[in-house]
């Protein structure tokens, strides 16, 4: 029987957390699936400790507290795969939501193509009853594309959240995230490059379906510009972090770069007069393509770790 560990970070966050357990107690379908569950409590004073233990009493699965006291996304991580003992090792956030068939699609679909990796689509909902309205989309994950769908070459625009791996084949690294990347973000797209470049093939699982809420602090557009500006530079300086670093691919999202920051730029400007939603939406792909020009360390924003969280 194939064994499968789910790893969840956490971070400070203890109700998102309970809500993320609950959703793996929930999982279904799981008749060739041995399952366990790896709980990484990256806060310095361990305080997941007492919530995760209560949790564990009841769960179908084992749930394995794993105390990583060192803040970094990296560095949990990382600290996540050296515990998980299954083959397979999937990926789950502490701000997310599993459906009840997400590890059973996840893994029919792992077996059926003889996957790598596998990855499922993220649906955006608002905490404490926000409306989502127009940040939906800049939290998301859509990919319009069948079951079992090679999507390898959407790899730049993949992350760990909602995702399953071959450990034998994809995390036999002894440090599989850069720690280098612990505050900015980015050590899973850094993965995935490097996985592509070493033939690696991922498949898409349309049934895989993932929630991720958003608490009202991040539905702000100041929020959403500050995100999408990470993520352009990320798109960039992955590429020169692999080895031989990729100067074609930076030279090229650096191109999309600029024609993003020209056309929605002056779609800006022409909305700005109106203000709205629109103009916010404009503003926020404005800077996206704004970090993929300025996409050197010096300015890195910081969303994790000892720095802004997340």
């Amino acid at each position: 029987m194939d064994r499968v560990s789910v790893v969840t970070p956490t971070f400070n966050r203890p109700e998102p957390l309970r809500r993320a357990l609950a959703s793996l107690f929930r999982q279904t379908g799981l008749r060739d699936l041995e399952v366990e569950i790896v709980v990484v409590d990256n806060s310095p004073d361990a305080n997941a400790r007492i919530a995760v233990e209560a949790l564990s009493g009841g769960a179908p699965f084992p749930v394995a507290y794993v105390s990583e006291p060192r803040p970094g996304v990296a560095n949990a991580r990382n600290a996540g795969v050296g515990a998980a003992r299954g083959r397979w090792v999937a990926f789950l956030d502490d701000d997310e939501e599993a459906d009840p068939l997400w590890l059973s699609a996840l893994f029919e679909v792992a077996r059926q193509t003889r996957a790598d990796a596998v990855f499922g689509p993220i649906e955006a909902k608002a905490e404490g009853g926000c409306d989502i309205r127009g940040f939906a989309p800049f939290f998301e994950r859509r990919i319009d594309r069948g079951a079992g769908a090679d999507i390898t070459d959407l790899a730049a625009f993949l992350g760990t959240n909602n995702s399953m791996f071959d450990r034998g084949t994809c995390l036999g690294a002894e440090v599989n995230f850069d720690p280098r990347l612990n505050e900015v973000g980015g050590e899973d797209s850094l993965l995935l490059q490097r996985l592509t470049r070493a033939g690696r093939k991922f498949h898409f699982v349309p049934r895989a379906l993932v929630y991720e809420w958003a608490p009202e602090r991040r539905l702000t557009w100041a929020y959403v510009r500050k995100r999408k500006f990470l993520s352009g530079q990320i798109r960039v300086f992955v590429q020169n972090m692999v080895d031989p670093r990729n100067h074609g691919v930076v030279a090229f999202w650096m191109a999309v770069g600029l024609a993003q920051a020209f056309v929605f730029g002056a779609a800006t400007l022409a909305t700005a007069p109106f203000g709205g939603e629109l103009s916010e939406k404009m503003a926020a792909r404005l800077h996206g393509g704004l970090g993929k020009i300025f996409w050197a360390p010096r300015f890195r924003l910081k969303l994790y770790g000892r720095g802004l969280v997340s």
